[in-house]
């Protein structure tokens, strides 16, 4: 896809959420104003901005903390369900026994689970960084797996013809075959990241946007909920755009067919 088009397909893309969610604010700050509704029941936007933008430097320490928490968290699970899919992939026996294990993990409680994360491993970043990897490996790990097994057989076999090595089926067939699964699960998972670090800090600890946001909470200042709400999701968006453009640099030819 030409830079021209692409630009237009992004325009597009971004204007037409911010129409929405800026049709919506005027009507949630009109309410306010019509209903007379109290601050900590219902802020209006422009009190959520104005207080966020006052605590702009607490708002902005905590965000990095979660930033920092959400980078690590989400790496360390991207490396192990690629290293899993891997080989669940060059096993079928690894296969059968761990694949129901890892979609049944899908029905644990992540939220019950995150307190015992605290009381094994304590309030440092270790706990966080397990919390995150719940709430994104399945979904790398089953995206990556899933797009490995659905290798076209002639271009295996034609691999094999030709005397190549494991590795180079792997490298030249398998995985940039699998690269689309791959980024549908990390699309998926990139959402939930920032969430499980959320989790993961309101289960214990000292620093980030989740003990802000419970901080603001007990202490009725629903504003600064909602500024956190908003960090929150820009944070989850970032993240989700950045794995939308990297999957655009590294499989174009995806891209290229929808190009008019």
């Amino acid at each position: 896809m030409s830079a021209r088009p692409l630009r237009k397909e992004l325009l597009v893309n971004v204007a037409a959420p911010l129409g929405l969610v800026l049709v919506v604010l005027v009507g949630w700050q009109a309410y306010v104003w019509l209903s007379d509704i109290r601050p900590q029941t219902l802020p209006g936007p422009l009190r959520v901005v104005r207080e966020s933008v006052e605590s702009a430097g607490a708002i902005w320490e905590h965000s990095l903390v979660t930033m920092t928490e959400v980078a690590a968290g989400f790496a360390i699970s991207i490396a192990c369900a690629i290293a899993l899919g891997l080989l669940m992939d060059l096993s079928s026996a690894l296969r059968r026994s761990l694949y129901p294990l890892i979609v049944a993990s899908q029905a644990v409680p992540i939220p019950v689970v995150a307190p015992l994360m605290i009381v094994w491993f304590g309030f440092g970043v270790t706990p966080k960084i397990i919390v995150i990897g719940l709430f994104t490996f399945v979904p790398i790990v089953l995206g990556f797996a899933a797009g490995l097994a659905a290798t076209e057989r002639p271009a295996t076999d034609l691999m094999r013809t030709f005397g190549a090595t494991r590795w180079q089926m792997y490298r030249y067939v398998k995985i940039p075959a699998a690269l689309p699964d791959l980024f549908t699960g990390l699309r998926i998972a990139a959402i939930y990241a920032v969430l499980g670090a959320i989790f993961g800090e309101l289960a214990g600890a000292t620093e980030g946007l989740g003990i802000f946001l419970e901080q603001s909470r007990l202490s009725f200042r629903t504003d600064l909920v909602f500024g956190a709400i908003f960090v929150v999701t820009i944070m989850s968006y970032a993240l989700f755009l950045a794995v939308v453009l990297l999957e655009r640099r590294a499989i174009p030819w995806r891209f290229l067919r929808r190009a008019p």
